[in-house]
């Protein structure tokens, strides 16, 4: 089964603005984890960023991950952020792509395409 462990850009288009960042995820058998980091930007609004740790699954094919814990970074207020849930597919060209929504009918596409490391990030 393919490995998708290290790191991913992320970008997603949620219809009122766009989350662009990166992805870095350990497997483990067909578990997943890890954190989702990105800058969202929402129409007339400030841009913040957000860390979401995840947890999921990916079978060689099919991936999933939702959001368990949301840490809001660089923000000018508090707010609630509504945990994420990210499904799609990995396709021929190495990119996870797919759709999320959250708990308050927001939904959005994204893709994932591996980031190469240089030997000092290792």
């Amino acid at each position: 089964m393919k490995n998708i462990s290290g790191r991913w850009s992320f970008n997603e288009d949620f219809g009122f603005g766009k989350d662009v960042g990166f992805a870095e995820f350990t497997q483990n058998g067909d578990q997943l984890s890890g954190v989702v980091v990105y800058t969202e930007r929402i129409e007339g609004e400030t841009p913040f960023r957000v860390e979401q740790h995840v947890e999921g699954t990916f079978d060689g094919s099919n991936f999933s991950v939702t959001g368990t814990k949301v840490e809001l970074l660089d923000c000018e207020k508090v707010f609630e952020y509504n945990l994420d849930t990210w499904e799609g597919v990995l396709n021929a060209q190495n990119q996870i792509v797919g759709h999320s929504h959250d708990d308050h009918d927001c939904f959005g596409v994204f893709i994932m395409e591996p980031i190469e490391l240089s030997a000092e990030e290792k």
